[in-house]
């Protein structure tokens, strides 16, 4: 037999199979049940073999939708219950305007700028169940984030479990790992500091004259024009309420205990060419042992007291409070100031070999390995358990989350999808979701 007459052949074999398919598809579609979610994905698939299809045209008003993206009907929400998805159609082109050049019509150009009031496309639905036109379509995109492949890799359940496992393993050998690992975080800290306290200060002076240059920049522009009118303003009626009753009672028993003829004497004889000298400098001295030192001892509750409702006041005083803040704010905007700090703070801590020594030190001694091999033991089983609720297993295969984030990550699939919700009426839109989904599920069998 020629090759042409093998391939006539076999073209009409396959043809007369998908025939025979669809026929038998669409009896079975007639008397199978409608609940059953593994008979509505096949009566889908039988659907689409033989093309039992509409087409429709709806406007994507950000112009990022491209042929072949899918199209998932979501089923009735149930309490308790995930909502289910099938597929119904895709994206099957890209209506171009007769306006718009040859050389202008491929999908990305078309994609970059979005023409007033959106884009028309042509969708292919092949459910016949559900009208088109009875949906209200959400288009939804993966963005690609490390947020995003979190949320996917750790839906709200999935935390619970890890949490539940984590919480369990704990329980049980949270003693045994604390005693190994206690000792050698001790270690770390004691040894770090002062390794971190030198490095502090040699990194402040090697800046220190960018330091100079930032201190009187924020001198004149902080200090001068807003600190120092804020402390005359707020800070000094308070400190003159609560400090002068004091102040006044200890300045009136020191004047009472000063003897102005003893330091007018002394005075005189200082300036006498007598041969001894500094007379008032040592009745200065006595005055302030034996006569104003036990004044201030006898008002120190007084002085204590009047310290404390100041700084009260102070730090209660909404005005000093909005200064401050916007001072402190005022600081860490400023450019130069938050690239000193991040440079010296890096030398300290980054760049600083000494430090990375001692940490490689202290945890690759044998203590270090004998606390980790008694980790390894203990919760290996749970790193295990948690890995398959994150991957998968040998008996469930991969994890659908984790297939989703492989599709989208690796294999740059399922990044832009259509959800159709059937409200009994659309409006012609294929509106931008507002609350971000995860690409749906569609499962081809019915779960065990």
């Amino acid at each position: 037999m020629k090759r042409t007459n093998k391939r006539i052949v076999g073209l009409g074999f396959w043809l007369i199979t998908l025939v025979s398919t669809g026929v038998a598809a669409s009896r079975w579609m007639q008397t199978a049940e409608q609940g059953d979610r593994s008979q509505q994905t096949l009566a889908s698939i039988a659907r689409y073999v033989a093309r039992q299809e509409t087409q429709i045209v709806a406007i994507d008003p950000i112009a990022r939708l491209q042929p072949g993206d899918p199209v998932f009907l979501a089923g009735e929400p149930m309490a308790g219950k995930q909502v289910e998805f099938r597929q119904v159609g895709r994206v099957a082109s890209i209506i171009v305007p007769d306006s718009v050049a040859p050389d202008s019509e491929r999908p990305g150009d078309l994609a970059a700028e979005p023409p007033r009031g959106g884009r028309r496309v042509s969708i292919t639905w092949y459910d016949r169940d559900v009208p088109a036109d009875q949906c209200q379509l959400f288009q939804h995109h993966s963005t690609g984030r490390l947020s995003e492949v979190v949320e996917t890799l750790f839906p709200p359940t999935k935390q619970k479990v890890i949490r539940d496992q984590l919480s369990a393993a704990m329980a049980r050998h949270g003693e045994d790992l604390s005693q190994a690992f206690i000792p050698l975080v001790e270690d770390s800290l004691r040894q770090s500091l002062p390794v971190i306290e030198d490095e502090f200060r040699l990194a402040v002076a090697r800046h220190r004259g960018e330091l100079d240059e930032a201190a009187q920049r924020w001198h004149d522009q902080l200090v001068q024009e807003r600190l120092i009118p804020m402390a005359r303003r707020e800070i000094l009626p308070i400190v003159k309420k609560h400090g002068q009753p004091p102040a006044e009672e200890i300045g009136r028993e020191m004047w009472d205990r000063a003897s102005l003829f003893r330091f007018g004497w002394r005075a005189i004889y200082d300036k006498t060419p007598l041969p001894r000298k500094d007379l008032v400098r040592e009745e200065w001295q006595r005055f302030v042992e034996e006569e104003a030192v036990p004044v201030l001892e006898k008002h120190m509750d007084e002085v204590v007291v009047a310290i404390q409702r100041s700084l009260r006041d102070v730090s209660a005083s909404p005005a000093i409070r909005k200064e401050l803040a916007g001072v402190a704010e005022e600081i860490a905007r400023d450019p130069q100031s938050r690239q000193l700090v991040q440079s010296i703070l890096k030398e300290t801590f980054v760049e600083n070999e000494r430090l990375r020594e001692v940490w490689r030190d202290v945890w690759s001694s044998p203590k270090a390995q004998a606390a980790f091999d008694i980790a390894g033991e203990r919760l290996e089983p749970v790193v295990r358990q948690i890995g398959d609720e994150i991957f998968g297993s040998e008996q469930d295969g991969i994890n659908p989350d984790f297939a989703r984030v492989l599709r989208s990550q690796i294999l740059r699939k399922d990044r832009r999808w259509i959800v159709a919700w059937h409200t009994g009426a659309g409006n012609g839109t294929i509106e931008v979701a507002r609350n971000p989904m995860p690409y749906p599920i569609v499962y081809l069998a019915a779960e065990r």
